[in-house]
């Protein structure tokens, strides 16, 4: 009897575990909808500023960029800062993990090259994962959420751009070179784990008119200057977007296959508890069997 009352204690725990996920599921579908929608509507605005930056970088010479605006400055790594993004909380399968993994694989990688390697935190989970495994985090900013994140990315951006422009608080030497690792929401089922340079700017599009020569006014070199903080503050609010939607989406499905997972181990505890019972009423009956035939002798 002590194994049914086990097993009856473990059935209700499981229940109970398959509620709490049950409902995990259906508030990250509600927001995974909100989160999909900013995510792709903010596309179409950051593909344009790209190929307009291209467009205007295609026209200054690569040698005089740097002469036009701080953010444009090349030079070979000797100081690299790693941002990493990623969430506060987890239950969202490997959404953390594959950045924790793919961050660590850069700071390994530039520390082997000699380069003096920074990094910069965003979401507690990359924080405790860095913080366990002794690494020296420079900054800590909390996750973006919808309530935070049209003020989170301009404070970002604006602190990587002077540490980048002018030089960091502290007594840290200025980064040559600033990278941001995060998830790409690509679809529901799919997240990709991206590394890309921040700064210095640089644009893989290709520019998109060859002839006739562009003309800006009053000059490029003056739209530029004002188009690249622009452009940087876009790149890490899209960077966030990305992350919340995929954050939402992981969610999501963890929950959903952590129901799926309780209501097949309710069904084989079922069974289980079934058959022990069965078992303790034949045992008991045999007793009475037995007993009443010792009686009649």
């Amino acid at each position: 009897m002590a194994n049914l009352k086990e097993l009856r204690v473990r059935i209700a725990s499981v229940k109970n575990t398959r509620k709490i996920t049950a409902a995990m599921s259906r508030i990250a579908a509600a927001r995974l909808s909100r989160a999909q929608n900013a995510i792709l509507s903010a596309r179409p605005y950051g593909a344009g500023l790209r190929t307009m930056v291209a467009d205007l970088l295609a026209s200054v010479p690569a040698r005089e960029r740097a002469d036009v605006d701080p953010r444009l400055r090349r030079t070979a790594p000797k100081t690299v800062w790693v941002v990493a993004m990623n969430a506060d909380r987890g239950l969202c399968g490997g959404f953390n993990a594959n950045v924790h993994k793919a961050a660590a694989k850069v700071l390994d990688e530039l520390t082997e090259q000699g380069i003096d390697v920074r990094l910069v935190c965003i979401g507690r989970k990359a924080q405790a994962y860095f913080t366990h495994f002794g690494r020296p985090i420079l900054r800590f900013f909390h996750a973006p959420d919808p309530a935070n994140v049209e003020d989170l990315a301009p404070t970002v951006a604006r602190f990587l751009m002077h540490a980048f422009c002018e030089s960091p608080e502290g007594d840290e030497p200025r980064p040559d070179e600033i990278r941001l690792v995060s998830n790409h929401f690509a679809s529901v089922l799919n997240q990709e784990v991206r590394t890309r340079t921040l700064l210095p700017v640089e644009v893989e599009d290709e520019p998109s008119r060859e002839t006739p020569p562009l003309r800006a006014e009053p000059s490029i070199p003056a739209l530029l200057r004002h188009l690249l903080p622009v452009f940087v503050e876009n790149e890490v609010r899209e960077a966030m977007l990305d992350s919340m939607a995929g954050e939402v989406a992981a969610r999501r499905m963890a929950m959903d296959a952590a129901t799926d997972n309780a209501t097949e181990l309710i069904a084989d505890l079922t069974l289980e508890y079934n058959r022990e019972r069965q078992a303790a009423i034949t045992k008991e009956l045999m007793e009475i069997i037995g007993g009443a035939e010792a009686l009649a002798g």
